[in-house]
Protein backbone atom coordinates (compact mmCIF):
# COMPACT_ATOMS: atom_id res chain seq x y z
CA UNK A 1 0.00 0.00 0.00
CA UNK A 2 2.01 3.34 -0.91
CA UNK A 3 2.42 5.96 1.67
CA UNK A 4 0.74 9.12 -0.16
CA UNK A 5 -2.46 8.81 -2.13
CA UNK A 6 -2.98 12.10 -4.72
CA UNK A 7 -5.56 14.88 -3.60
CA UNK A 8 -8.81 14.52 -6.29
CA UNK A 9 -8.71 17.50 -8.43
CA UNK A 10 -5.38 19.59 -7.21
CA UNK A 11 -3.48 18.92 -10.58
CA UNK A 12 -4.15 22.81 -12.24
CA UNK A 13 -0.92 21.64 -14.77
CA UNK A 14 -0.52 18.06 -15.56
CA UNK A 15 2.32 16.05 -14.62
CA UNK A 16 5.19 16.95 -16.24
CA UNK A 17 3.54 19.76 -18.45
CA UNK A 18 1.81 23.08 -18.71
CA UNK A 19 -1.61 24.08 -19.36
CA UNK A 20 -1.69 26.71 -22.67
CA UNK A 21 -0.43 30.09 -22.16
CA UNK A 22 1.87 29.14 -19.26
CA UNK A 23 5.22 28.38 -19.45
CA UNK A 24 7.85 26.82 -17.03
CA UNK A 25 10.79 29.41 -16.25
CA UNK A 26 12.66 27.63 -13.60
CA UNK A 27 13.10 25.55 -10.13
CA UNK A 28 12.56 27.84 -7.49
CA UNK A 29 16.10 29.18 -5.72
CA UNK A 30 17.26 28.22 -2.56
CA UNK A 31 16.33 31.59 -0.59
CA UNK A 32 12.80 30.97 -2.11
CA UNK A 33 12.67 27.96 -0.69
CA UNK A 34 13.55 28.57 2.68
CA UNK A 35 10.90 31.81 2.56
CA UNK A 36 8.02 31.41 5.19
CA UNK A 37 4.66 30.63 3.30
CA UNK A 38 0.47 29.79 4.34
CA UNK A 39 -1.64 26.85 2.94
CA UNK A 40 -5.33 26.83 3.60
CA UNK A 41 -6.80 22.94 4.32
CA UNK A 42 -10.30 22.45 3.82
CA UNK A 43 -11.20 18.99 5.61
CA UNK A 44 -14.54 17.00 5.07
CA UNK A 45 -17.88 17.64 7.10
CA UNK A 46 -18.62 15.78 9.70
CA UNK A 47 -20.05 12.30 9.37
CA UNK A 48 -23.16 11.00 11.60
CA UNK A 49 -25.63 14.10 10.62
CA UNK A 50 -27.29 15.49 7.62
CA UNK A 51 -24.89 17.25 4.77
CA UNK A 52 -24.94 20.75 4.17
CA UNK A 53 -27.06 19.71 0.66
CA UNK A 54 -29.60 18.00 2.64
CA UNK A 55 -30.12 20.81 5.22
CA UNK A 56 -30.33 23.29 2.38
CA UNK A 57 -32.83 21.38 1.55
CA UNK A 58 -34.64 21.24 4.52
CA UNK A 59 -34.37 24.98 5.18
CA UNK A 60 -36.50 25.62 1.40
CA UNK A 61 -39.13 22.99 2.45
CA UNK A 62 -39.93 25.29 5.06
CA UNK A 63 -42.54 28.27 5.13
CA UNK A 64 -40.33 30.23 6.94
CA UNK A 65 -37.14 29.11 5.83
CA UNK A 66 -35.30 32.20 6.20
CA UNK A 67 -35.39 32.96 10.02
CA UNK A 68 -34.62 28.96 10.11
CA UNK A 69 -31.15 29.94 9.11
CA UNK A 70 -28.31 28.05 11.29
CA UNK A 71 -26.23 30.13 14.13
CA UNK A 72 -22.43 30.31 14.17
CA UNK A 73 -22.42 27.23 17.00
CA UNK A 74 -25.01 25.22 15.31
CA UNK A 75 -23.20 25.29 11.58
CA UNK A 76 -19.90 24.08 13.74
CA UNK A 77 -21.73 21.31 15.45
CA UNK A 78 -23.74 19.69 12.69
CA UNK A 79 -21.54 20.73 9.44
CA UNK A 80 -18.08 21.77 10.54
CA UNK A 81 -15.17 18.93 10.45
CA UNK A 82 -14.85 16.06 13.17
CA UNK A 83 -12.41 17.16 15.72
CA UNK A 84 -10.89 14.17 15.22
CA UNK A 85 -10.14 14.54 11.76
CA UNK A 86 -8.49 18.08 12.51
CA UNK A 87 -6.35 16.65 15.46
CA UNK A 88 -5.25 14.06 12.68
CA UNK A 89 -4.31 16.43 10.24
CA UNK A 90 -2.40 18.27 13.05
CA UNK A 91 -0.54 15.99 14.35
CA UNK A 92 0.79 15.16 10.41
CA UNK A 93 0.93 19.12 9.95
CA UNK A 94 3.72 19.18 13.53
CA UNK A 95 5.72 16.15 12.73
CA UNK A 96 6.39 17.23 9.93
CA UNK A 97 7.32 20.86 10.60
CA UNK A 98 4.50 22.59 9.65
CA UNK A 99 2.70 25.17 12.21
CA UNK A 100 -1.36 25.73 12.79
CA UNK A 101 -1.89 29.49 11.84
CA UNK A 102 -5.59 29.36 12.54
CA UNK A 103 -8.43 27.75 12.36
CA UNK A 104 -12.05 27.77 11.92
CA UNK A 105 -14.39 25.33 12.13
CA UNK A 106 -17.75 26.29 10.85
CA UNK A 107 -16.28 26.34 7.44
CA UNK A 108 -13.67 23.86 7.93
CA UNK A 109 -10.82 25.09 7.40
CA UNK A 110 -7.10 25.06 8.68
CA UNK A 111 -4.58 27.12 8.32
CA UNK A 112 -0.61 25.85 8.15
CA UNK A 113 2.51 28.23 7.91
CA UNK A 114 5.99 26.16 7.24
CA UNK A 115 8.63 26.88 4.48
CA UNK A 116 8.09 26.40 1.28
CA UNK A 117 10.33 23.58 1.20
CA UNK A 118 8.72 21.98 4.47
CA UNK A 119 5.67 22.68 2.60
CA UNK A 120 6.76 21.08 -0.35
CA UNK A 121 8.17 18.12 1.29
CA UNK A 122 4.70 17.59 3.25
CA UNK A 123 2.69 17.56 0.36
CA UNK A 124 5.16 16.13 -2.15
CA UNK A 125 4.90 18.17 -5.21
CA UNK A 126 8.03 20.04 -6.62
CA UNK A 127 7.59 23.93 -6.69
CA UNK A 128 8.69 26.24 -9.58
CA UNK A 129 8.05 29.41 -11.40
CA UNK A 130 5.86 29.38 -13.93
CA UNK A 131 5.00 32.77 -15.88
CA UNK A 132 1.68 33.53 -17.69
CA UNK A 133 0.65 36.56 -19.80
CA UNK A 134 -2.59 38.45 -18.54
CA UNK A 135 -5.58 39.29 -21.20
CA UNK A 136 -4.32 43.02 -20.51
CA UNK A 137 -1.31 42.27 -21.83
CA UNK A 138 1.12 42.07 -18.21
CA UNK A 139 3.36 39.31 -17.89
CA UNK A 140 3.24 37.89 -14.48
CA UNK A 141 5.50 35.43 -12.49
CA UNK A 142 3.74 32.58 -9.89
CA UNK A 143 4.72 30.01 -7.94
CA UNK A 144 3.05 26.15 -8.92
CA UNK A 145 3.41 22.92 -9.77
CA UNK A 146 2.37 20.22 -11.97
CA UNK A 147 0.91 16.89 -10.95
CA UNK A 148 -1.35 16.63 -7.81
CA UNK A 149 -0.63 17.03 -4.05
CA UNK A 150 0.14 14.03 -2.33
CA UNK A 151 -1.41 13.19 0.99
CA UNK A 152 -0.35 10.67 3.73
CA UNK A 153 -3.15 7.18 3.41
CA UNK A 154 -4.34 7.78 6.72
CA UNK A 155 -5.34 11.24 5.57
CA UNK A 156 -7.76 9.88 2.40
CA UNK A 157 -10.63 11.57 2.19
CA UNK A 158 -10.14 13.63 5.38
CA UNK A 159 -8.59 16.88 3.41
CA UNK A 160 -11.03 17.79 0.31
CA UNK A 161 -8.52 20.78 -0.61
CA UNK A 162 -4.91 22.19 -0.31
CA UNK A 163 -4.59 25.67 -1.21
CA UNK A 164 -2.05 28.24 -1.82
CA UNK A 165 0.78 25.97 -2.95
CA UNK A 166 -0.31 27.56 -6.14
CA UNK A 167 -0.67 31.48 -6.20
CA UNK A 168 -1.32 31.81 -9.62
CA UNK A 169 -3.37 35.34 -10.25
CA UNK A 170 -6.40 33.74 -11.22
CA UNK A 171 -9.61 36.19 -11.45
CA UNK A 172 -10.25 39.50 -13.51
CA UNK A 173 -12.86 42.12 -12.70
CA UNK A 174 -16.02 42.49 -14.16
CA UNK A 175 -15.53 46.59 -14.87
CA UNK A 176 -16.26 47.87 -17.88
CA UNK A 177 -15.76 51.03 -19.56
CA UNK A 178 -15.03 53.00 -22.45
CA UNK A 179 -11.73 53.21 -23.10
CA UNK A 180 -11.41 54.71 -27.16
CA UNK A 181 -12.50 58.08 -26.25
CA UNK A 182 -16.49 57.96 -26.78
CA UNK A 183 -18.87 58.72 -24.06
CA UNK A 184 -22.06 56.72 -22.61
CA UNK A 185 -25.19 57.30 -24.39
CA UNK A 186 -26.90 57.46 -20.81
CA UNK A 187 -25.21 57.19 -17.39
CA UNK A 188 -27.51 56.42 -14.38
CA UNK A 189 -26.62 56.90 -10.79
CA UNK A 190 -27.47 54.14 -8.60
CA UNK A 191 -30.39 56.27 -6.79
CA UNK A 192 -31.98 56.38 -10.16
CA UNK A 193 -31.38 52.49 -10.80
CA UNK A 194 -32.78 51.89 -7.32
CA UNK A 195 -35.78 53.73 -8.54
CA UNK A 196 -36.24 52.23 -11.57
CA UNK A 197 -36.04 48.80 -10.24
CA UNK A 198 -38.00 49.71 -7.78
CA UNK A 199 -36.12 48.87 -4.95
CA UNK A 200 -38.12 48.30 -1.82
CA UNK A 201 -38.06 51.61 1.22
CA UNK A 202 -37.57 50.68 4.76
CA UNK A 203 -40.04 52.16 6.89
CA UNK A 204 -39.22 55.97 8.58
CA UNK A 205 -36.74 55.77 5.97
CA UNK A 206 -34.47 53.05 7.82
CA UNK A 207 -34.46 54.98 11.38
CA UNK A 208 -32.30 53.30 13.93
CA UNK A 209 -31.85 50.26 11.59
CA UNK A 210 -28.33 48.49 11.42
CA UNK A 211 -27.35 47.29 7.77
CA UNK A 212 -24.33 45.50 7.17
CA UNK A 213 -23.52 44.22 3.49
CA UNK A 214 -20.10 42.91 2.26
CA UNK A 215 -17.59 42.71 -0.70
CA UNK A 216 -14.89 40.38 -2.11
CA UNK A 217 -11.71 42.13 -3.40
CA UNK A 218 -8.86 40.74 -4.56
CA UNK A 219 -7.11 44.05 -5.19
CA UNK A 220 -7.69 47.58 -4.89
CA UNK A 221 -7.95 50.40 -2.21
CA UNK A 222 -11.00 52.26 -0.75
CA UNK A 223 -9.61 56.36 -1.35
CA UNK A 224 -11.36 58.73 1.46
CA UNK A 225 -11.47 61.32 -0.88
CA UNK A 226 -13.66 59.35 -3.50
CA UNK A 227 -16.04 57.52 -0.50
CA UNK A 228 -16.57 61.57 0.34
CA UNK A 229 -17.01 63.16 -2.73
CA UNK A 230 -18.94 60.58 -3.92
CA UNK A 231 -22.07 60.51 -1.38
CA UNK A 232 -21.93 64.53 -1.21
CA UNK A 233 -22.59 63.96 -4.54
CA UNK A 234 -25.78 62.71 -3.89
CA UNK A 235 -26.36 64.16 -1.12
CA UNK A 236 -26.59 60.82 1.02
CA UNK A 237 -25.27 59.12 4.03
CA UNK A 238 -21.73 57.44 3.06
CA UNK A 239 -21.49 54.08 4.72
CA UNK A 240 -18.93 53.22 7.08
CA UNK A 241 -16.05 50.90 5.66
CA UNK A 242 -14.46 48.28 7.50
CA UNK A 243 -11.76 46.25 5.86
CA UNK A 244 -10.65 42.70 6.78
CA UNK A 245 -7.25 41.83 5.50
CA UNK A 246 -6.29 38.23 4.74
CA UNK A 247 -3.48 36.15 3.66
CA UNK A 248 -1.22 39.01 4.02
CA UNK A 249 -3.20 40.80 1.35
CA UNK A 250 -2.07 44.19 2.19
CA UNK A 251 -3.61 48.13 1.00
CA UNK A 252 -1.90 48.53 -2.24
CA UNK A 253 -3.63 51.09 -4.46
CA UNK A 254 -3.82 50.17 -8.11
CA UNK A 255 -5.24 53.10 -10.20
CA UNK A 256 -4.81 51.16 -13.53
CA UNK A 257 -7.90 49.07 -12.60
CA UNK A 258 -9.08 47.24 -9.04
CA UNK A 259 -9.04 50.99 -7.48
CA UNK A 260 -11.79 51.81 -9.97
CA UNK A 261 -13.53 48.31 -9.10
CA UNK A 262 -13.61 48.94 -5.24
CA UNK A 263 -14.93 52.33 -5.72
CA UNK A 264 -18.21 50.85 -7.95
CA UNK A 265 -18.74 48.27 -5.44
CA UNK A 266 -19.26 50.38 -2.48
CA UNK A 267 -21.06 53.50 -4.46
CA UNK A 268 -23.29 51.06 -6.26
CA UNK A 269 -24.32 49.18 -2.89
CA UNK A 270 -23.83 52.30 -0.25
CA UNK A 271 -25.86 54.78 -2.75
CA UNK A 272 -29.01 52.29 -3.45
CA UNK A 273 -29.43 51.27 0.15
CA UNK A 274 -28.87 55.05 1.55
CA UNK A 275 -31.64 56.53 -1.33
CA UNK A 276 -34.05 53.58 0.20
CA UNK A 277 -32.84 53.63 4.02
CA UNK A 278 -30.87 57.46 4.27
CA UNK A 279 -31.82 57.22 7.95
CA UNK A 280 -30.56 53.54 8.24
CA UNK A 281 -26.82 53.26 9.77
CA UNK A 282 -24.92 51.02 6.70
CA UNK A 283 -21.33 49.15 7.19
CA UNK A 284 -19.86 47.91 3.99
CA UNK A 285 -17.40 44.97 4.54
CA UNK A 286 -14.78 44.64 2.86
CA UNK A 287 -13.00 41.39 2.56
CA UNK A 288 -9.58 41.87 1.09
CA UNK A 289 -7.60 38.94 -0.33
CA UNK A 290 -4.85 38.08 -2.67
CA UNK A 291 -5.55 37.04 -6.37
CA UNK A 292 -5.52 33.66 -6.14
CA UNK A 293 -7.76 30.50 -5.02
CA UNK A 294 -6.23 30.37 -1.49
CA UNK A 295 -7.36 34.22 -1.36
CA UNK A 296 -10.47 33.86 -2.86
CA UNK A 297 -11.82 31.21 -0.93
CA UNK A 298 -10.53 32.21 2.40
CA UNK A 299 -12.25 35.69 1.69
CA UNK A 300 -15.46 33.73 0.72
CA UNK A 301 -15.20 31.36 3.37
CA UNK A 302 -14.57 34.40 6.04
CA UNK A 303 -17.43 36.22 4.55
CA UNK A 304 -19.78 33.14 5.12
CA UNK A 305 -19.16 32.45 8.92
CA UNK A 306 -18.19 35.93 9.90
CA UNK A 307 -20.05 35.64 13.32
CA UNK A 308 -18.10 38.82 14.18
CA UNK A 309 -19.90 41.04 11.47
CA UNK A 310 -22.69 39.51 10.19
CA UNK A 311 -23.07 40.62 6.49
CA UNK A 312 -26.37 39.64 5.01
CA UNK A 313 -24.86 39.94 1.61
CA UNK A 314 -21.95 39.55 -0.19
CA UNK A 315 -20.62 40.92 -3.64
CA UNK A 316 -18.17 39.56 -6.01
CA UNK A 317 -17.53 41.23 -8.64
CA UNK A 318 -14.48 39.54 -9.57
CA UNK A 319 -13.97 35.48 -11.61
CA UNK A 320 -13.05 33.78 -14.32
CA UNK A 321 -13.78 30.95 -16.96
CA UNK A 322 -14.49 28.10 -15.37
CA UNK A 323 -11.44 26.36 -17.10
CA UNK A 324 -9.09 28.42 -15.78
CA UNK A 325 -9.60 26.94 -11.95
CA UNK A 326 -8.36 23.93 -10.34
CA UNK A 327 -11.45 21.34 -9.45
CA UNK A 328 -10.83 21.34 -6.39
CA UNK A 329 -10.39 25.37 -6.15
CA UNK A 330 -14.18 25.19 -7.53
CA UNK A 331 -15.20 22.50 -4.89
CA UNK A 332 -13.73 25.26 -2.41
CA UNK A 333 -15.24 28.06 -3.36
CA UNK A 334 -18.23 26.92 -3.82
CA UNK A 335 -18.48 24.98 -0.41
CA UNK A 336 -18.09 28.12 1.17
CA UNK A 337 -21.02 30.00 -0.51
CA UNK A 338 -23.27 26.72 0.30
CA UNK A 339 -21.92 27.11 4.05
CA UNK A 340 -22.89 31.01 3.75
CA UNK A 341 -26.65 29.78 2.76
CA UNK A 342 -26.90 27.71 5.79
CA UNK A 343 -25.98 31.11 7.77
CA UNK A 344 -28.12 33.00 5.90
CA UNK A 345 -25.46 34.75 3.65
CA UNK A 346 -26.36 35.45 0.36
CA UNK A 347 -23.52 35.84 -2.46
CA UNK A 348 -23.94 37.35 -5.78
CA UNK A 349 -21.47 37.39 -8.46
CA UNK A 350 -21.16 38.78 -11.71
CA UNK A 351 -21.00 36.31 -14.82
CA UNK A 352 -18.54 38.03 -17.05
CA UNK A 353 -18.49 40.65 -19.65
CA UNK A 354 -17.25 39.18 -22.29
CA UNK A 355 -20.05 37.21 -23.61
CA UNK A 356 -20.58 33.58 -23.75
CA UNK A 357 -17.09 32.53 -25.34
CA UNK A 358 -15.79 34.83 -22.47
CA UNK A 359 -12.60 35.94 -24.45
CA UNK A 360 -11.64 32.86 -24.82
CA UNK A 361 -10.73 32.01 -28.72
CA UNK A 362 -11.19 27.99 -29.14
CA UNK A 363 -14.93 28.53 -30.80
CA UNK A 364 -16.21 27.10 -27.35
CA UNK A 365 -18.84 28.86 -24.68
CA UNK A 366 -17.18 29.40 -21.07
CA UNK A 367 -19.21 30.42 -18.15
CA UNK A 368 -17.80 32.28 -15.67
CA UNK A 369 -17.03 30.67 -11.75
CA UNK A 370 -17.92 31.74 -9.07
CA UNK A 371 -20.70 33.00 -10.94
CA UNK A 372 -21.54 29.44 -11.96
CA UNK A 373 -22.10 28.24 -8.60
CA UNK A 374 -25.28 26.77 -7.71
CA UNK A 375 -24.96 28.80 -4.78
CA UNK A 376 -24.32 32.02 -5.81
CA UNK A 377 -26.90 34.61 -7.68
CA UNK A 378 -25.34 34.90 -11.31
CA UNK A 379 -25.80 38.81 -12.26
CA UNK A 380 -25.80 38.88 -16.01
CA UNK A 381 -26.22 42.49 -18.24
CA UNK A 382 -28.49 44.38 -19.82
CA UNK A 383 -28.74 47.67 -21.63
CA UNK A 384 -31.20 50.06 -20.25
CA UNK A 385 -32.57 53.05 -21.86
CA UNK A 386 -35.17 55.10 -19.32
CA UNK A 387 -36.84 58.52 -19.81
CA UNK A 388 -38.83 60.39 -16.90
CA UNK A 389 -38.27 57.98 -14.41
CA UNK A 390 -39.41 54.98 -16.18
CA UNK A 391 -37.95 52.05 -18.03
CA UNK A 392 -38.09 52.42 -21.65
CA UNK A 393 -36.29 49.56 -23.30
CA UNK A 394 -34.37 46.60 -21.86
CA UNK A 395 -32.29 44.20 -24.15
CA UNK A 396 -29.39 42.12 -23.37
CA UNK A 397 -25.98 43.50 -23.38
CA UNK A 398 -23.77 42.69 -26.10
CA UNK A 399 -21.55 45.32 -27.55
CA UNK A 400 -19.03 43.27 -28.85
CA UNK A 401 -19.07 44.82 -32.12
CA UNK A 402 -17.80 47.81 -30.83
CA UNK A 403 -15.31 46.45 -28.54
CA UNK A 404 -17.46 47.34 -25.71
CA UNK A 405 -18.10 43.76 -23.88
CA UNK A 406 -21.07 42.04 -23.41
CA UNK A 407 -22.83 39.96 -20.86
CA UNK A 408 -21.56 36.71 -19.46
CA UNK A 409 -23.57 33.54 -19.93
CA UNK A 410 -23.93 30.21 -20.21
CA UNK A 411 -24.18 26.56 -19.11
CA UNK A 412 -21.50 24.61 -16.05
CA UNK A 413 -19.65 21.94 -17.43
CA UNK A 414 -18.78 21.23 -13.93
CA UNK A 415 -21.99 21.67 -12.07
CA UNK A 416 -25.21 19.95 -12.52
CA UNK A 417 -28.94 21.39 -13.21
CA UNK A 418 -29.83 22.42 -9.61
CA UNK A 419 -32.56 21.42 -8.01
CA UNK A 420 -34.35 24.81 -8.58
CA UNK A 421 -34.20 25.29 -11.96
CA UNK A 422 -34.85 21.28 -12.36
CA UNK A 423 -38.53 21.68 -10.73
CA UNK A 424 -39.78 24.16 -13.76
CA UNK A 425 -38.67 21.74 -16.18
CA UNK A 426 -35.88 24.14 -16.63
CA UNK A 427 -32.90 21.86 -17.96
CA UNK A 428 -30.29 24.11 -19.20
CA UNK A 429 -28.02 22.69 -22.20
CA UNK A 430 -24.49 23.26 -23.37
CA UNK A 431 -24.11 24.88 -26.85
CA UNK A 432 -21.21 22.71 -27.22
CA UNK A 433 -22.68 19.15 -27.77
CA UNK A 434 -25.70 19.88 -25.36
CA UNK A 435 -24.29 18.51 -22.02
CA UNK A 436 -26.67 19.83 -19.46
CA UNK A 437 -25.49 22.20 -16.27
CA UNK A 438 -26.25 24.79 -13.85
CA UNK A 439 -27.55 27.85 -16.09
CA UNK A 440 -26.54 31.35 -15.87
CA UNK A 441 -27.47 33.89 -15.56
CA UNK A 442 -30.34 34.12 -12.39
CA UNK A 443 -31.14 37.76 -13.15
CA UNK A 444 -29.42 41.00 -15.09
CA UNK A 445 -29.67 44.53 -14.83
CA UNK A 446 -27.99 47.68 -16.08
CA UNK A 447 -24.05 46.92 -17.62
CA UNK A 448 -23.41 48.25 -20.64
CA UNK A 449 -20.69 51.33 -20.76
CA UNK A 450 -22.75 53.08 -23.00
CA UNK A 451 -25.61 52.71 -20.62
CA UNK A 452 -23.80 53.20 -17.53
CA UNK A 453 -23.15 53.89 -13.70
CA UNK A 454 -21.56 56.85 -12.55
CA UNK A 455 -19.25 56.37 -9.79
CA UNK A 456 -16.45 58.54 -8.08
CA UNK A 457 -12.87 57.31 -8.73
CA UNK A 458 -9.35 58.57 -8.60
CA UNK A 459 -11.41 61.97 -8.02
CA UNK A 460 -13.07 62.18 -11.27
CA UNK A 461 -16.80 61.51 -12.15
CA UNK A 462 -16.54 58.95 -14.42
CA UNK A 463 -19.48 56.44 -16.35
CA UNK A 464 -18.50 52.65 -15.76
CA UNK A 465 -20.23 49.37 -17.01
CA UNK A 466 -19.99 45.57 -16.59
CA UNK A 467 -21.49 42.92 -14.62
CA UNK A 468 -19.61 44.41 -11.77
CA UNK A 469 -22.16 46.70 -11.08
CA UNK A 470 -25.12 44.04 -11.19
CA UNK A 471 -23.32 42.13 -8.02
CA UNK A 472 -23.35 45.12 -5.28
CA UNK A 473 -26.97 46.08 -7.01
CA UNK A 474 -27.97 42.80 -6.03
CA UNK A 475 -26.52 42.48 -2.93
CA UNK A 476 -28.12 46.18 -2.01
CA UNK A 477 -31.40 44.64 -2.79
CA UNK A 478 -30.65 41.73 -0.38
CA UNK A 479 -29.71 43.55 2.38
CA UNK A 480 -32.73 45.98 1.97
CA UNK A 481 -34.95 42.81 2.14
CA UNK A 482 -33.12 41.36 4.69
CA UNK A 483 -33.66 44.16 7.08
CA UNK A 484 -37.47 44.39 6.48
CA UNK A 485 -37.95 41.07 7.19
CA UNK A 486 -35.81 41.20 10.52
CA UNK A 487 -33.47 37.94 9.31
CA UNK A 488 -31.12 37.00 6.77
CA UNK A 489 -32.52 35.68 3.18
CA UNK A 490 -29.70 33.15 2.65
CA UNK A 491 -30.40 30.99 -0.78
CA UNK A 492 -32.68 33.55 -2.59
CA UNK A 493 -32.66 31.10 -5.74
CA UNK A 494 -35.64 28.54 -4.72
CA UNK A 495 -38.21 31.11 -4.08
CA UNK A 496 -37.57 33.17 -6.54
CA UNK A 497 -37.40 30.11 -9.31
CA UNK A 498 -40.85 29.23 -7.51
CA UNK A 499 -42.00 32.48 -8.56
CA UNK A 500 -41.39 31.81 -12.55
CA UNK A 501 -40.14 35.03 -12.53
CA UNK A 502 -42.65 37.17 -10.95
CA UNK A 503 -40.61 39.70 -9.31
CA UNK A 504 -38.54 40.43 -12.58
CA UNK A 505 -38.80 42.89 -15.93
CA UNK A 506 -38.59 39.76 -18.41
CA UNK A 507 -36.27 40.90 -20.76
CA UNK A 508 -36.68 39.00 -24.02
CA UNK A 509 -34.15 40.43 -26.85
CA UNK A 510 -30.98 40.32 -27.79
CA UNK A 511 -27.95 37.37 -26.94
CA UNK A 512 -24.89 37.22 -25.67
CA UNK A 513 -22.58 36.93 -28.49
CA UNK A 514 -23.18 33.37 -29.33
CA UNK A 515 -26.02 30.96 -29.62
CA UNK A 516 -27.74 31.91 -26.13
CA UNK A 517 -30.70 34.02 -26.76
CA UNK A 518 -33.32 35.85 -24.51
CA UNK A 519 -36.66 35.17 -24.84
CA UNK A 520 -40.01 34.95 -22.82
CA UNK A 521 -39.22 33.30 -19.37
CA UNK A 522 -36.05 32.30 -18.12
CA UNK A 523 -33.11 31.96 -20.54
CA UNK A 524 -29.39 31.60 -21.20
CA UNK A 525 -28.76 35.54 -22.14
CA UNK A 526 -30.79 37.08 -19.33
CA UNK A 527 -31.92 34.69 -16.61
CA UNK A 528 -35.19 35.94 -15.29
CA UNK A 529 -34.17 39.42 -16.25
CA UNK A 530 -33.90 42.33 -14.04
CA UNK A 531 -35.37 43.30 -10.96
CA UNK A 532 -38.72 44.25 -9.79
CA UNK A 533 -37.57 44.96 -6.21
CA UNK A 534 -40.60 45.34 -4.43
CA UNK A 535 -42.22 41.94 -6.05
CA UNK A 536 -39.30 39.99 -5.32
CA UNK A 537 -39.49 41.76 -1.61
CA UNK A 538 -43.13 40.45 -1.74
CA UNK A 539 -41.75 36.99 -2.66
CA UNK A 540 -39.21 36.16 -0.37
CA UNK A 541 -41.66 37.22 2.41
CA UNK A 542 -42.41 41.15 3.43
CA UNK A 543 -45.77 42.83 2.95
CA UNK A 544 -45.65 45.62 1.13
CA UNK A 545 -47.98 48.34 1.55
CA UNK A 546 -48.00 51.34 -1.00
CA UNK A 547 -44.60 53.10 -0.55
CA UNK A 548 -43.38 51.45 2.11
CA UNK A 549 -43.15 47.41 3.82
CA UNK A 550 -44.40 45.91 6.99
CA UNK A 551 -43.34 42.57 8.21
CA UNK A 552 -45.95 39.21 8.08
CA UNK A 553 -47.50 39.57 11.37
CA UNK A 554 -46.53 36.11 11.30
CA UNK A 555 -42.72 37.26 11.88
CA UNK A 556 -43.08 39.53 14.65
CA UNK A 557 -35.73 59.35 -4.86
CA UNK A 558 -34.74 59.60 -8.20
CA UNK A 559 -31.35 62.42 -8.62
CA UNK A 560 -30.49 63.92 -11.65
CA UNK A 561 -27.08 63.35 -13.42
CA UNK A 562 -24.11 65.82 -12.72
Amino acid sequence: MPDSVALLGSAYHPAGGTRPGHRRLRKLDEAEMRADAGVTLLLRERSGGPTTAQSLAWLQSLPDAGARHLDIHQLRARHGYDPADRDRVVRWATAAGLQVSGEDAATRRLMLRGSIEQLARAFEVDLERFGLQLADGRSVEYRGHTGPVHLPTHLDRVVEGVFGLDDRPLARSHLRGLDDGRSAVFSYDPPQLASLYDFPRLPKGGEGVELVAAMIELGGVVHPFDLAASFARLGLPAPDITNVWLDGATPTPDPNGADVEVALDYQVIGGMVAAMAPKAHLTIVSYNAPNSERGFIDAAATAAGDAIRHPAAVSISWGAPEDHWSPQGMRGLDSAFATGALHGVTFSAAAGDAGSTNDEVDGYQHPEFPASSPHAWACGGTTLLAARGRIRTETVWNELARGAGAAGSGVSGVFPVPAYQAALGIHPRSADGGTPGRGLPDGAGNADPLTGWNVVALRRLRSTGGTSAVAPMYTALWTLVSAQLGHRIGLPHPALYARRGRGFNDVTSGDTGGPYRAGRGWDLASGWGSPDGRQIARDLGVRVQGPEMRRPRTEGGERGIA
